[in-house]
């Protein structure tokens, strides 16, 4: 008989194992070797588990699940369609990578091991997965705080002057953020009596309610919108991403902004859908464009690749958040897959940052020179990585970004698709500065010397098997992205039809 596992199961199955990974790195806190099997493994199932779900997904189209057998809205529901599902896939995707990355003592100290990231690290993991999958308002904001607290030991470990500085800033304006978050669900819950989301979706839809609910969906936004690094609440993001060690940043900036953008998509059409809310949706469109000019200024400006780096996330995140607020299935596949493509491109760019920074011993742009003579290999992964991120044909960055452009000017945006297309080439222009000036310029004789790239990857290899994976998995999308496509234009007209969320859940 062919073994089989029960949908909720699987559903659940990347939440549980990173937290019980946690837990058991807790266990063994004085023996490194014994986290990082635990981390590897846990985090090879976890992904194993995800892609059995997105096969799932492709079937079924939803999962849903009450947790204890309680009645909605009393229980915990849990809800995972193919919009969730992909992003749960990717973030165990991108755990497998950065749990190899961290193993090099080169990028982490052992120091900084047997203080506590490994757990902090599932624990943070288990904290997204569970946003993902949350299908209660109150417990998104639970799944946040773990999140928050968890992350905040990762930026803050080593206790270094300007981590604490950077973790600092991180912490107090997430704690706003979990603020308004909270104010908002108070509101819900004092108007409908509720704090689940498809029971919330099917009070908010009374017309009545909306002059009360409006400050509420307000107070998301402002939430929501500071977890995504959105214009103007951006600030905390490049003051605090550049402090913790690069392993640290890499899997930071590939994951946490992203939770805040599913957060925004997953609100703004299922409780307050844009189409009904005109003032809502100009607004994210005007701040999603200044978001993405903000961010690349920023990085032409900066010359920490880090901090390059930092500002690029934040022009993207303004990509992202433009196809929702054009609110058309076509914005919306098109936002969904260019945010899976920046999680693998982002964290894989860190990654780079990070065997520069080691190769270097430094992040200063004025200060590298030489890397394409001595470390063709390297080289070769950075240039593959800053086209994919600009959208160069036929990387996958084109196809996410051509899904945004063909539908915005489908929906008559001109104005925003040319700013888009500005922000691209300026994007260009940031990454070509790193370019010539790290790699094409000739090594300044009285610089620091590099080692001979093979001597150096016998040192830095884990660093390297990590970025060749992700690579590979980015030119496995680029050069094969009809299935992805198909997939999240699915995943878009599931979002944009509420009601077959309200009745999954409720109905089940």
């Amino acid at each position: 008989m062919m073994f089989s596992i029960d949908p909720a199961n699987l559903m659940v199955a990347p939440l549980l194992i990173f937290m019980i990974s946690g837990m058991l790195c807790l266990l063994f806190y004085k023996r490194v070797d014994i986290q990082r099997a635990i981390v590897i493994s846990s985090s090879l199932i976890a992904l194993i588990a995800a892609v059995k779900l997105l096969d799932l997904l492709t079937r079924d189209g939803f999962v849903t699940t009450q947790v204890g057998g309680w009645e909605v809205p009393f229980g915990i529901t849990l809800f995972v369609d193919r919009f969730a599902g992909l992003m749960i896939a990717m973030t165990a995707l991108l755990a497998v990578a950065a749990s190899i990355f961290s193993f090099s003592d080169r990028v982490l100290s052992a120091r900084k091991k047997r203080i506590g990231f490994y757990p902090a690290l599932m624990f943070m993991l288990g904290g997204i997965s569970g946003a993902f999958i949350t299908g209660d308002l109150f417990n998104l904001y639970v799944w946040f705080e773990v999140m928050l607290i968890s992350s905040f030991v990762l930026i803050t470990l080593g206790s270094k002057r300007d981590q604490l500085q950077g973790g600092i800033k991180y912490v107090v304006i997430n704690f706003v953020a979990s603020s308004f978050l909270l104010l908002a669900i108070a509101i819900l819950y004092g108007t409908t009596g509720n704090t689940n989301l498809a029971a919330l979706a099917a009070s908010l839809a009374d017309p009545a309610l909306q002059p009360i609910t409006r400050l509420a969906a307000i107070l998301l936004l402002v939430s929501f919108g500071i977890k995504a690094a959105l214009f103007p609440f951006y600030f905390w993001l490049p003051a605090s991403y550049h402090t913790p060690p690069i392993a640290i940043t890499a899997i930071v900036a590939g994951l946490l902004t992203k939770v805040g953008v599913y957060t925004m998509i997953r609100t703004f059409t299922l409780l307050f859908p844009l189409q009904q809310h005109y003032q809502l949706q100009k607004f994210l469109l005007g701040a999603s464009c200044f978001t993405a000019l903000v961010g690349v200024l920023g990085a032409i400006a900066h010359r920490d690749i880090r901090k390059v780096l930092a500002y690029s996330l934040i022009s993207k995140i303004g990509f992202i958040l433009w196809g929702l607020s054009v609110y058309t299935s076509a914005a919306i596949a098109g936002a969904i897959f260019y945010t899976l493509h920046h999680m693998l491109v982002n964290t894989n760019l860190f990654f780079a940052a990070g065997i520069i920074g080691k190769a270097a011993g430094s992040y200063r742009i004025s200060e590298i020179s030489g890397l394409y003579d001595r470390l063709p290999l390297l080289s070769f992964v950075f240039i593959m990585l800053a086209l994919t991120l600009v959208g160069i044909p036929p990387f996958s960055g084109f196809w996410g970004k051509f899904m945004l452009i063909d539908a915005g000017l489908l929906a008559h945006e001109y104005g925003s698709v040319a700013i888009i297309l500005i922000t691209t080439l300026l994007t260009l222009y940031s990454m070509m500065i790193i370019w010539s000036k790290c790699f094409l310029k000739k090594q300044d004789v009285k610089g620091q010397q590099l080692l001979p790239e093979g001597v150096f990857i016998k040192q830095c290899y884990h660093m390297y098997i990590a970025s060749a994976f992700l690579l590979i998995v980015t030119f496995w999308i680029s050069f094969n992205p009809s299935w992805l496509i198909e997939y999240t234009q699915r995943a878009a007209e599931q979002l944009l039809l509420p009601s077959n969320y309200v009745d999954a859940v409720i109905q089940r």
